[in-house]
């Protein structure tokens, strides 16, 4: 037999065979859902479901057979049902759960690979098919289309809470409320003219990484379209905003509203229109800079109680458009403004080493906004943990050491006197604390400290006040209320001015560079200037500059005094420094912009005999590390005493010779 006949006859057979089944099927399928229908199709009592919600189990057969699924079988859909045991009571929890079971059947037919990107992220984020396309009554598409016009179409799907997930996996709403547009100044706008690119043909899918990049591309593409840069450039402030923030950041989605609905709107509430959004100002040097406020915080500071425009006085008529070249510029302009009111703090301020350090371009340098911040002020004057924590936020070390002190310690129990920061270094003119204004600052709240100092502080056996102003205006309080190490600062004090002598001045006497003056002193560059090096520098610039050496008397590291300790743990025994073996680090110090630049000196040139001419109101008598001086002091006693007694012993023996003068007179 021919092998062509033989394999046509068995494609004929399996194609009958094949169509057979089909036709079966659908007469099987026609019958499922004529005896399904025979109870369906009445109209009954609802069933109740387990939430108590009510469910209709009624279809109108003839809108079923005339729909796509016609022909289908009802168990296809409802594969939970069986024909063979049915009516048999299902247990449906709710609605949603129910629906969301039987969607899923959709996908048998219809699966999620073969369905667009939009369909796939609706069935991603589990919305029921049958929210868009009903339970029963599935019309086929192209049909549909026919029978919806204008907004009707787009808000099918959009009325339902349908959402994008975005790669950075951040979620974009897409539901859209049809009554907020038809209240908003785009009523009459349709929806493909601002979404050009969707039609029924086609609906275009948008393609963007995050939130950011969505609004931004949505306002580039979407809003300039009608509002031309030319148009923004009518309003400068407006324009200027546009470049960095997105027009959907200020008006909204759907919901844009004319600006003629803000024109009764008056006082802060007005500005808060734009300023409660999102919005930012871009400087010339591409810093960006936030003009969003947050009206709950800005009723919860100092200023709750002011206008906006008693701040920014430029803004009460008109809105001008301020252009700086960078934050920093932008927050001296805000200093004009504090000043307006704080006058006294603001010209304390530029007398302060934050000062100082802000206007040479120190990027960390506290300023009223930096401390205070913008719109949150907060009034922490009599709050001395709110005054801590603002100057910790920058001084994380300096709070480490204090949190150690008797001071912190007092301020955790609640007492009110103690001291935090602004009493020694100041509020606004804070100042770097060096011996004499440590004491000084000491004092405010010490007041009878000298009293109490002098009943120990003394010299066997003279009781007076000026040895404790010895120590007071030489030793920093901390070298005895604290048990780390000391040094002794050696200063170069210009007579003139009372002030230390600067690395500058010092280089300028002695005609050379900064960088030169190390050099002038540490002749051998052995990095430590040894007694003969030291005195003959001294003698040199004593000859160009009218100055003392003074010594002060400090501990090492300066951000040890932050932990003062207990009064009854200060040190009082006299021969913990005034011994010959004490050890204490010796150094000259010089002024080098707001700091001290310190060179180490040889413990020698303080036991030398040149300390006697050279180093003023640092001495005492009695107990020292200079051997001379107690020689010297011992040799005093003795002289002054052989002169008295001397002088006592020679008129005794000459009283027989005086008295014979007188007799012959």
């Amino acid at each position: 037999m021919d092998i062509n006949k033989i394999l046509k006859f068995w494609i004929f057979l399996i194609l009958n065979l094949f169509l057979i089944g089909i036709i079966n099927n659908f007469v099987l399928a026609g019958e499922i859902s004529k005896k399904c229908l025979k109870c369906h199709s009445v109209k009954r009592e609802p069933k109740v479901l387990v939430s108590g919600e009510k469910l209709s189990l009624y279809v109108n057969s003839e809108k079923f057979e005339k729909s796509v699924h016609g022909a289908l079988d009802c168990t296809i859909c409802h594969s939970e049902i069986d024909p063979q045991t049915h009516p048999k009571p299902i247990k449906i929890e709710s609605k949603k759960k129910y629906v969301k079971r039987v969607s899923k059947n959709c996908l048998l037919c219809h699966p999620l690979k073969a369905l667009s990107s939009v369909h796939k992220n609706i069935v991603k984020i589990e919305i029921p098919c049958s929210k868009c396309h009903g339970a029963h009554y599935v019309m086929p598409i192209r049909e549909w289309k026919k029978t919806v016009k204008g907004e009707k179409y787009c808000m099918f799907c959009h009325k339902l809470n349908i959402k994008k997930r975005l790669a950075s996996k951040e979620i974009v709403n897409l539901k859209v409320n049809l009554n907020i547009i038809k209240h908003s100044v785009h009523a009459k706008v349709k929806c493909t003219d601002c979404h050009f690119r969707f039609s029924k043909k086609r609906h275009y899918v948008y393609n963007l990484k995050s939130k950011k990049e969505y609004t931004v591309k949505l306002s580039q593409q979407i809003c300039k379209k009608c509002h031309t840069e030319e148009k923004l450039k009518e309003n400068p402030a407006h324009y200027e905003l546009s470049k960095t923030a997105p027009c959907i950041k200020c008006h909204g989605y759907h919901n844009v509203q004319p600006i003629k609905a803000f024109a009764k709107v008056r006082g802060n509430k007005y500005c808060l229109v734009c300023h409660s959004k999102d919005i930012k100002k871009k400087m010339e040097n591409g810093e960006i800079l936030s003009l969003k406020v947050n009206e709950e915080v800005l009723l919860r500071s100092a200023h709750k109680k002011l206008t906006c425009i008693k701040c920014h006085k430029d803004f009460s008529k008109g809105h001008p458009v301020r252009k700086y070249k960078s934050i920093k510029e932008y927050r001296m302009y805000a200093q004009e403004i504090c000043k307006n009111c704080h006058v006294k703090e603001c010209k304390e301020y530029k007398q302060s080493i934050h000062a100082k350090l802000y206007f040479k371009g120190n990027p960390k340098a506290p300023d009223c906004l930096k401390c205070h911040g913008y719109h949150n002020v907060q009034k922490i004057s009599k709050d001395k943990k709110a005054q801590l924590a603002n100057c910790s936020a920058c001084h994380t070390k300096e709070k480490l050491v204090y949190k150690e002190s008797v001071h912190y310690k007092a301020l955790e129990k609640g007492k009110t006197k103690t001291a935090v920061c602004s009493n020694c270094h100041n509020a606004h003119k804070v100042e770097p604390v060096a011996v004499a204004n440590l004491n000084r600052n000491c004092l405010k709240c010490h007041k009878n400290v000298k009293k109490v100092h002098n009943k120990w502080l003394w010299n066997p056996p003279f009781r007076v006040i000026s040895f404790v102003d010895v120590h007071f205006n030489n030793i920093n309080c901390a070298v005895c209320h604290i048990k780390d190490k000391k040094a002794i600062t050696l200063v170069l004090i210009n007579k003139s001015t009372k002030e230390p002598l600067s690395i500058k001045e010092v280089a300028k006497a002695l005609r050379v560079s900064v960088d030169e003056v190390l050099s002038k002193i540490d002749l051998n560059k052995n990095n430590l200037i040894e007694e003969k090096e030291l005195w003959n520098f001294l003698n040199l610039i004593k000859q160009k500059v009218n100055l003392d050496l003074r010594a002060k008397m400090a501990v090492v590291n300066p951000n040890d005094a932050h932990k003062i300790e207990p009064k009854n743990k200060a040190i009082k025994d006299c021969t913990v420094c005034h011994n010959i073996k004490s050890d204490f680090i010796t150094e000259l110090g010089l002024k080098k912009d707001e700091k001290v630049q310190k060179i180490a000196v040889d413990k020698k040139a303080m036991n030398s005999i040149n300390v006697v001419p050279n180093v003023r109101h640092f001495y005492v008598l009695g107990l020292t590390k200079i051997k001379i001086f107690d020689t010297l002091f011992v040799l005093g006693i003795i002289a002054a005493l052989g002169i008295a007694f001397g002088h006592l012993g020679l008129r005794i023996i000459t009283t027989p010779i005086r008295r014979k003068r007188r007799g012959g007179m």
